[in-house]
């Protein structure tokens, strides 16, 4: 049995990593083909352009948000440096700050597994998320979208993976390092945006119950955190710019509303991610390994199990909560990127709690026999295969790659830029996109009205006066 057990987890381990490197691949391509959008990216820079790179952040906090680290982002986004490479490097950095903070994450959960193991289950979280997420475009390629979200949520495991540190350093100049780095986390991570402020400010609320009920003490480090915590909420809600997304919508503002919405569709949600994905079969995978775990090894998941759902399901709700009270719509889908992001960690965590409650009272109901090992390799096999098959990001993926609307896209891109760059006139007319990738492009291009805001910025941007649509009639190819 152990025999065989070796071998599953060694084979299971490369499976998991090739899962991950089928969706890698081609978004690492595709990066290459990547553009700055017209929706808001030019928007940033060129209000710096106007009114200077502090002129232009104190303009959007008072103005129009409180994420004043998200503001410090799409302000230094590289068409401040008039790069369009930059958009082509960032989204491989974005990817792999991803894997790399479900990596260390893991290898601090799981500490007795090897590399090659936390590397495999980070790769099969990258997948599930990359092939079932609402938007990849907003994930990982377009900037105004992914520095609200993405990079907050990547942050926010990097911060939980300090904390579990903070209590293993050995010297006090280790554990303040720790705990600067910590702090900065913190602070960056709920200037990005309301749900990831909501996040984090309940993870460090649920650290401090857990270290009072459960071990009778609070340290300097918990206090330090919190005290950040503090500041960072006041600066984000003090920004006299919230207002002017709060109103927009008769639901806006309703909290009994807001908070039956938000478990509304993180119910519907749920019920997608776990029945119309191979996650209930990668969960009872997860099992197998957990079973050959020690209890010793499985420390971090020895809370309550009631704690761990009550955290688990406040984290994905609170995450929905800002758009229903905020504007009173439905999430975006960079929005749901994140629950999903959390869901699928989440999940698998409290399916690690769950297992660890069973085992110390020594109930068994996860004996596995070599042929029950087979049968579910045999059923994860099919099912990741017909998930893969069936998955609408993948296909749109490699179409995108291997039939070659991105690089027609990018060069339909730097057409326009050849077009704005050597335009005599103050009025420029260009045309529509017509190939779009819509893996790494936002459907969201200039307008037929010049007036638009779109157009406004990016004329901005290039030094004109106008930009118009040539051809506005033309069909567009999707």
């Amino acid at each position: 049995m152990n025999r065989f057990y070796r071998k599953y987890r060694s084979v299971g381990n490369y499976i998991n990593i090739v899962l991950m490197l089928v969706v890698l691949i081609p978004m690492l391509a595709l990066s290459y083909y990547n553009h700055p959008s017209p929706a808001d990216d030019y928007c940033y820079i060129d209000t710096v352009f106007k009114y200077g790179w502090f002129g232009a952040m104190k303009l959007y906090y008072t103005g129009w948000t409180g994420r004043y680290f998200g503001i410090f982002l799409n302000h230094t986004n590289p068409l401040l440096f008039h790069s369009i490479t930059g958009f082509k490097v960032l989204p491989v950095v974005l990817i792999a700050s991803t894997i790399f903070s479900l990596y260390s994450l893991f290898r601090h959960l799981t500490p007795t597994l090897s590399r090659i193991a936390h590397i495999g289950f980070a790769g099969v979280v990258f997948f599930l998320f990359v092939v079932r997420m609402a938007s990849i475009a907003e994930a990982f390629y377009w900037m105004a979208g992914f520095v609200t979200f993405t990079v907050p949520s990547i942050l926010t495991l990097l911060w939980i993976v300090l904390v579990l540190r903070y209590y293993r350093q050995d010297t006090q100049q280790a554990k303040i390092s720790v705990g600067i780095l910590a702090g900065i986390l913190v602070f960056a991570a709920i200037g990005c945006s309301e749900p990831n402020l909501l996040t984090m400010v309940l993870l460090i609320g649920a650290w401090w119950i857990y270290r009072i009920l459960y071990h009778r003490k609070v340290d300097g480090f918990m206090i330090a955190m919190l005290v950040v915590a503090m500041l960072s909420c006041y600066l984000f809600f003090a920004a006299p710019g919230n207002d002017a997304r709060i109103g927009t919508n008769p639901l806006g503002g309703d909290i009994v509303f807001s908070v039956i919405s938000s478990f509304k569709m993180l119910a519907k949600l749920s019920y997608d991610w776990l029945f119309r994905t191979p996650l209930l079969f990668f969960s009872v995978a997860w099992l197998v390994v957990l079973s050959r775990v020690s209890e010793g090894a499985r420390i971090y998941f020895s809370i309550p199990v009631w704690y761990a759902v009550l955290l688990f399901v406040g984290v994905l709700a609170a995450q929905l909560f800002p758009n229903y009270y905020g504007v009173g719509i439905d999430p975006a889908p960079r929005v749901i990127n994140c629950v999903y992001f959390f869901f699928l960690i989440g999940w698998f965590y409290l399916i690690g709690v769950v297992f660890h409650y069973f085992k110390k009272r020594r109930i068994d109901y996860f004996h596995f026999t070599v042929v029950r090992y087979g049968a579910l390799y045999a059923i994860l096999v099919i099912s990741i295969a017909l998930f893969f098959y069936r998955s609408v990001n993948v296909h749109m993926l490699y179409r995108d790659l291997l039939k070659g609307k991105a690089a027609a896209f990018d060069k339909e891109m730097y057409a326009r830029y050849a077009m704005l760059e050597n335009a005599k006139d103050d009025i420029v007319a260009l045309p529509l996109i017509q190939s779009k990738p819509l893996s790494i492009f936002v459907d969201d291009d200039i307008k037929t009205d010049s007036t638009s805001w779109w157009n406004k910025c990016m004329a901005g941007y290039y030094g004109k006066k106008v930009i118009t649509v040539k051809n506005p009639e033309g069909e567009q190819k999707q």
